[in-house]
């Protein structure tokens, strides 16, 4: 059992190193394509720190197991707007919106993740609502790009060369999260049988957590460097991509099955107050340490709430 918790912890390790890789080269890559930060960060940083999810994601479905996966981008979603966001300006300082254009288009797409909860209401995802899901992500990739969020460039200049040793990087990261992914799900599943926990908490509390690290590292250097769009931006594609995408992909691949109705309600439940928050926050022109401060609050009662019962 220990030797498994410290593989366990060990792989955990291996998929954040790969998604801070990741994430770096797409930031150095986008910077060579004079992308600006909110597109960047909502489009390529948002996909590349979503690819852990979308790899354990599509694991389990092979290994019939999807159900690791549902509990995973929720407990994500959760995660991301509330102890990861919080945690990044508890660190860098207070976010301000001088925008009202940007919190205008940011506010309604972080409601995409209710979306997969009410396809689930009727018991599960089906392969029907793994192609809804997919549509929607198309459809919002399609906007960003038709909204044009590419007038805002980041200063930074990186030449050809620069450019092709971070397309190398970036597939030895993406390589890393595929490998690490694949292994991760055989010692959760592992653990769950051996403590007696259902695949869908393990998924809601520790990998969850362990795959949204990408994030943190992230959003905490992006917003000490003043760059608050690509924080934003990161956070809101996240979120879409997580709800729409990697879904959509795993019910396609696997139905499926709301197997802990508890557990289910209160990652939804969740999820509402989260997603509401945050939304309100954007709305008030800025993210204080105070405010920050509630979302991680929210955070340890989620944990406890769905940890211990």
């Amino acid at each position: 059992m220990i030797v498994d918790l410290l593989i366990f912890i060990l792989l955990l390790m291996v998929l954040v190193l790969s998604g801070i890789i990741t994430t770096r080269s797409i930031s150095s890559i986008s910077s060579y394509l004079r992308l600006g930060l909110f597109a960047t960060g909502s489009l390529i940083t948002g996909i590349a720190t979503s690819t852990p999810e979308l790899a354990i994601g599509i694991d389990s479905a092979i290994r019939g197991i999807p159900e690791l996966s549902l509990g995973n981008i929720l407990g994500t979603n959760v995660v991301n707007l509330s102890v990861i966001i919080g945690i990044a300006v508890l660190i860098a300082g207070k976010i301000d919106f001088d925008k009202g254009d940007i919190r205008k288009q940011t506010i309604y797409p972080f409601f995409t993740a209710f979306l997969p909860i009410i396809l689930s209401l009727d018991g599960g995802l089906s392969r029907v609502d793994g192609v809804i899901l997919v549509i929607v992500f198309i459809a919002y990739f399609w906007l960003v790009i038709k909204k044009s969020y590419f007038e805002e460039d980041d200063g930074v200049s990186v030449g050809h060369v620069q450019f092709v040793k971070s397309s190398i990087l970036l597939t030895l990261g993406i390589a890393g999260l595929l490998i690490s992914s694949w292994y991760l799900v055989s010692y959760a599943s592992l653990i769950a049988i051996e403590i007696g926990i259902p695949l869908f908490v393990v998924g809601v509390l520790l990998l969850s957590i362990g795959t949204s690290f990408p994030e943190l590292s992230f959003q905490t250097v992006s917003l000490l460097h003043g760059y608050k769009l690509l924080t934003i931006g990161d956070l809101l594609g996240t979120t879409v991509v997580n709800s729409t995408l990697v879904l959509g992909v795993t019910s396609i691949l696997n139905p499926i099955f709301v197997t802990d109705l508890r557990d289910f309600v209160v990652v939804s439940l969740f999820t509402v107050i989260v997603v509401l928050i945050f939304s309100y926050y954007l709305r008030s022109k800025g993210i204080t340490r105070l405010k920050a401060l509630l979302l991680v609050l929210i955070y340890v009662v989620f944990i406890l709430l769905t940890g211990f019962h």
